[in-house]
């Protein structure tokens, strides 16, 4: 089991920032492997995503669905297709004027990938931060 979870803070109010999390046209934006983002309708729980990700050089399609929706406080995803499984859960929490996102997100790795695990969690975690920095600088330049 991979593991992630840090915390940013973003100096906009909740609301904005979770609306920006949530605008999946956007995701390509502020997430380097997106490429494409859809929903079968409106966020909610329940709701299933299709979205498109250049990973190694390859476009891979997966699907994930909305497991918690709590505007403008939580939104988790499950990935129930694709080349990794996984679960990201976003929480944020109002801190003054600004925004505290916690990311939690965590992944199986195959049985094949066991011996990789270190260097693939360390490369994840980096893609994510990243991304998230990226999330923060559109936000807060808005």
């Amino acid at each position: 089991m991979v593991r992630i979870d840090f915390t940013l803070e973003v100096e906009r109010d909740a609301q904005e920032v979770f609306d920006y999390l949530i605008d999946l046209a956007r995701l390509p934006e502020w997430q380097s492997s997106a490429v494409e983002s859809h929903a079968d309708g409106p966020l909610a729980e329940g709701v299933r995503i299709a979205e498109r990700r250049r990973i190694l050089g390859r476009e891979v399609a997966s699907e994930l669905e909305v497991t918690a929706f709590e505007p403008p406080c939580r939104l988790t995803l499950k990935a129930l297709s694709g080349p990794v499984r996984f679960t990201v859960d976003h929480r944020l929490v109002e801190n003054g004027g600004s925004t505290l996102v916690n990311v939690v997100a965590e992944a199986e790795s195959g049985t094949l990938m066991k011996l990789a695990e270190p260097l693939l969690a360390r490369t994840a975690e980096d893609e994510l931060r990243k991304d998230f920095d990226r999330l923060k600088e559109i936000v807060e330049s808005r």
